[in-house]
């Protein structure tokens, strides 16, 4: 049988393109519109194909659900596990975690989580995210409090601060669009100005989380 040497996808990627295709679409009106608000027709209309071939790929809008939601929390994960490979201070592990972690939802373009969301799906996966998120912000709590320790950060609400850093990137889906101005990388940046330095003029600011 002829491989075209590479020149053409096989099977088994085009398959996985189309499956990539699909979630980044349903992520996006998912998104948009909420989970309970959007059909697999209307999904099926965007990517300008029947309800019927979306079947071939995942068996009910649940299940459509969990793969855009997977790809987020995998997202997170994938950032957990550069922070750690690069290593450095907690403060430096810290700007990595959260600046991969928007690099990659941005990229990847993962779903909105809500609470809604999550209790639209069967127990043992509510759970197996649940336990991801928990882990996550286990680690992002675990360097707050090393950060503060090494005075790279004033004494805060450890809690607040990574309820605070979740919140605001799980938002940045219900935003971002392909056709931003910035980039991925330029909106990570920016975010984390904001996290760590706020809006004051730095004259305005006071301690080691002014610098």
């Amino acid at each position: 049988m002829a491989d075209w040497k590479g020149a053409v996808p096989t099977k088994q990627e085009q398959r996985e393109y189309k499956q990539r295709a699909m979630l980044r679409t349903a992520a996006r009106i998912f998104n948009r519109k909420g989970f309970h608000n959007t059909s697999l027709e209307e999904i099926a209309k965007e990517l300008g194909v029947t309800k019927a071939a979306l079947y071939y790929y995942v068996r009910s809008k649940d299940e459509l659900l969990y793969e855009c939601l997977k790809l987020t929390y995998d997202c997170g994960r994938r950032a957990r596990y550069l922070a750690e490979e690069q290593g450095g201070s907690a403060l430096e592990r810290f700007r990595t975690l959260y600046r991969q972690f928007m690099i990659n939802l941005m990229s990847e373009h993962g779903a909105y989580t809500t609470a809604s969301d999550l209790q639209a799906l069967p127990e043992d996966q509510q759970q197996e995210f649940i336990s991801a998120r928990r882990l996550f912000d286990h680690y992002s709590r675990n360097l707050l409090e090393e950060a503060v320790k090494e005075g790279a950060l004033r004494q805060v609400d450890i809690r607040i601060a990574s309820n605070f850093f979740i919140g605001a990137i799980n938002w940045i889906l219900r935003w971002h669009s392909d056709h931003e101005d910035h980039s991925p990388e330029e909106i990570a940046d920016l975010y984390l100005d904001l996290f760590l330095n706020g809006l004051l003029p730095s004259s305005s600011r006071s301690g080691p989380s002014a610098t």
